[in-house]
């Protein structure tokens, strides 16, 4: 009998109740087969209901107390699920999935891990265009995620550039991720034609409504960079043109391992990590989102058939991220317990979200019609999401219970605060700033129990009065050395673990504690993860099928949901990894 193998195809921010949905009304035949015949199961997240910790978390087979020190900030990989397969030489490839499970020390792949700006991008995706004011820059009234310094709730994309006019063409500059630009030459050709005239002598021609074929880019220190472009309006008589580029990646640099970094961009083609505009209905040409999360989706499961059947490798990972996108530009007109919701506009959203869907389920079907026999496919969210009505300022709160320092522009002096809160472990945790283990510590060792003490009053008695009622702020407030019933515990932890209750999301406006979101989003990492409303929540979803999967399992809607570590577990057992004594022992049958 063959090896077992598994392909994790994990999607960032599936709802299970759209899968549902979707399923039912016909749209996901792939995902409804997985349903039918294989076996399934919802996920509880943990506490921040965010991508990071989760992911960890389901591939480590660990809770976070054990293998999640901060985001893009790993942990050695001694006793999780990665390190047990490395001691059974089986090998795990990690494609585009989160830079925090590092494959360091390993004889494990990665490929185009993500985290903020990724190393591998010379250039991001942008729009190219005559008429920049196309596009008004938005501005919203508050910050709404963590950092909460420049960061928006949705995936608004800041990327657009002028073309300008010369004496008988157009021209533009690709600015690049070191600071150098890239000069291009539009010529017209047709009325429906351009040629795009770039570095090296390289041309390319472009119908209008049409991808190009994909090129290179010569970058510095002899490096090359793929790309490829749409004209997606052009008005010769007018002089009007408006063209996307794809994300521009750098040859040589995606992986840990040039030679198989080499046979996935033969096999598969360029790789893009991202899409140009933002997956929403308000967005100009946000078609081409699905286009493109398309074209990676596939790639994505391309890559899982080829490492496993024709390199050997044991298990494939990766994270598509085009549905959590949707989530947040959508949900929050198409759930009806959104302050945003109207009848009228919400299957426009509805669409929207469910386009993202069916791009999934055409990957998912591509596995299940080519995987080999010996594989299980598991098609898995690390959260779902629910919609905000309220943003709050954890700063501004402990600023007014006397814990922390507030610059002029908002950010926490921690060289004066009793307590603050690290950008990398979520948001959802409040650091003691002990003298003698922080860095500015202020807070003398016998006073440690006193402030831990403020800081936990400060968020069990955070509330918001409506004209209706008074809600409590935080669902969810527990201290350090009991915060092993949640799944965390160690040198890493904070020392006050909080969740926002359900519709209260992290955010800022330099002025508000709390107050109403002024626009529709929706949000899954500061609230409490089992926050739901009847046609949305914050749980993840797991579905297994496989020659491994029993689907005539009994199952019962009072069943709770399993974690995220319990699925590194199960992936231990297909793959048959016998040192599990480090996992979370508890299997998902």
């Amino acid at each position: 009998m063959r090896e077992q193998k598994v392909i994790v195809f994990g999607v960032d921010g599936l709802i299970p109740e759209l899968v549902y949905k979707f399923a039912e009304e016909g749209y996901l035949p792939n995902m409804n087969k997985m349903l039918k015949e294989g076996a399934g199961s919802e996920l509880l997240p943990y506490i921040s209901t965010w991508g990071d910790v989760n992911w960890v978390s389901f591939l480590a087979g660990q809770a976070p107390g054990d293998c999640w020190k901060g985001q893009n900030v790993p942990k050695e990989n001694e006793g999780n699920l990665l390190g047990r397969m490395e001691q059974e030489r089986k090998k795990a490839a990690l494609v585009h999935f989160p830079q925090t499970l590092s494959t360091e020390g390993t004889n494990h792949f990665c490929f185009a891990p993500y985290y903020g700006k990724p190393s591998f991008e010379a250039a991001p995706s942008a729009v190219y265009t005559t008429n920049p004011d196309q596009w008004p820059e938005k501005k919203g009234n508050e910050f709404l995620g963590w950092p909460p310094v420049g960061t928006l709730a949705h995936h608004i994309k800041s990327n657009r550039f002028p073309i300008e006019k010369t004496d008988e063409a157009f021209a533009f500059s690709i600015q690049l991720q070191s600071g150098g630009e890239v000069a291009v030459t539009i010529q017209p050709l047709t009325e429906d034609k351009v040629a795009l005239l770039l570095p090296g002598g390289y041309t390319m021609e472009i119908t209008e409504d049409h991808w190009s074929e994909w090129g290179t880019i010569p970058l510095e220190n002899g490096k090359n960079g793929w790309t490829r472009f749409k004209l997606v309006h052009y008005d010769r008589d007018k002089q009007q043109i408006d063209l996307l580029q794809s994300q521009i990646t750098i040859e040589g640099e995606l992986s840990n391992d040039t030679e198989l970094e080499e046979y996935l961009l033969n096999q598969c083609g360029p790789f893009i990590s991202n899409w140009t505009v933002t997956a929403s209905p308000e967005e100009k040409y946000h078609e081409t989102s699905f286009e493109e999360g398309k074209y990676q989706a596939m790639w994505l499961a391309e890559a899982a058939l080829g490492l496993l059947s024709e390199k050997d490798y044991h298990l494939f990972a990766t994270v598509f991220r085009l549905n959590d996108e949707t989530h947040h530009t959508s949900l929050g007109k198409y759930d009806p317990a959104s302050p945003f919701y109207t009848p009228e506009e919400a299957p426009v959203y509805e669409e929207n979200m469910r386009k993202s869907y069916e791009v999934l389920d055409q990957a998912v079907g591509k596995i299940l019609e080519e995987k080999q026999e010996d594989t299980t496919l598991i098609v898995a969210s690390d959260h779902g999401d629910v919609p905000n009505h309220y943003f709050c300022d954890i700063h501004k709160r402990l600023e007014e219970c006397g814990l922390c320092v507030l610059d002029e522009e908002g950010k926490q002096v921690i060289s004066e605060s009793k307590a603050y809160l690290k950008d990398e472990r979520g948001g959802m945790e409040v650091f003691v700033n002990l003298q003698g283990r922080d860095e500015k510590g202020t807070v003398p060792p016998e006073e440690y129990e006193q402030v831990q003490n403020a800081v936990f009053q400060a968020l069990t008695t955070w509330s918001y009065t409506t004209p209706k009622e008074t809600l409590p702020v935080t669902a969810l407030t527990i201290k350090k050395q009991d915060a092993a019933i949640i799944g965390y515990w160690g040198p890493n932890v904070g020392d006050v673990v909080f969740a926002y209750n359900k519709g209260f999301v992290w955010g800022k406006n330099n002025k508000d504690v709390t107050a109403p979101v002024s626009e529709p989003g929706a949000n899954h990492g500061p609230q409490i993860p089992t926050a739901s409303t009847s046609h949305s929540s914050n749980l993840g979803i797991a579905l297994f099928y496989g020659n491994s999967v029993n689907s005539n399992l009994p199952s019962s809607p009072n069943e709770a949901p399993f974690s995220m570590a319990q699925a590194g577990e199960t992936i231990a057992k297909l793959l048959k990894v016998d040192k599990r004594d480090t996992l979370d022992t508890k299997v998902l049958k």
